[in-house]
């Protein structure tokens, strides 16, 4: 049998530093991915169905339930262990978002490069 616990407020175990539960659902995350800057091997997620590697340094996520609308935030980082090189890392311009699925790019310079781990994101409302 389900059981259900509703509240309006959450506070610590000595009842201070309160905070609304609307505040905590909302802000979220309501996806989150771990994976190798090389290939399609994820370390460890929460709400994704599948990484694509497209190319060096440009890959496709896809979220196993969707997102309410595309204008939903996706934050991003990577871990290079090398040294020398500047990298980052953007969501990428030549994927069409979609409430299931973004891209992703890591790079040094002008050109796209793999890294060690790329970390991202996502928040905004569950559909």
């Amino acid at each position: 049998m389900a059981s259900e616990l509703r509240v309006n407020t959450l506070k610590d175990a000595a009842g201070n530093n309160s905070i609304a539960t609307s505040f905590v659902a909302g802000g979220s995350a309501k996806a989150w991915i771990n994976f190798a800057g090389a290939g399609t091997s994820i370390n460890d997620s929460l709400n994704i169905s599948s990484l694509g590697d497209n190319a060096t340094g440009k890959f496709t996520v896809t979220m196993s339930s969707a997102m309410d609308a595309v204008n939903y935030a996706v934050v991003t980082g990577i871990q290079e262990l090398g040294t020398g090189n500047t990298h980052m890392t953007s969501v990428r311009s030549d994927v069409t978002i979609t409430t299931t699925v973004f891209g992703i790019a890591t790079y040094s310079g002008a050109s796209y490069q793999d890294v060690t781990l790329v970390y991202d994101a996502v928040h905004g409302d569950l559909a």
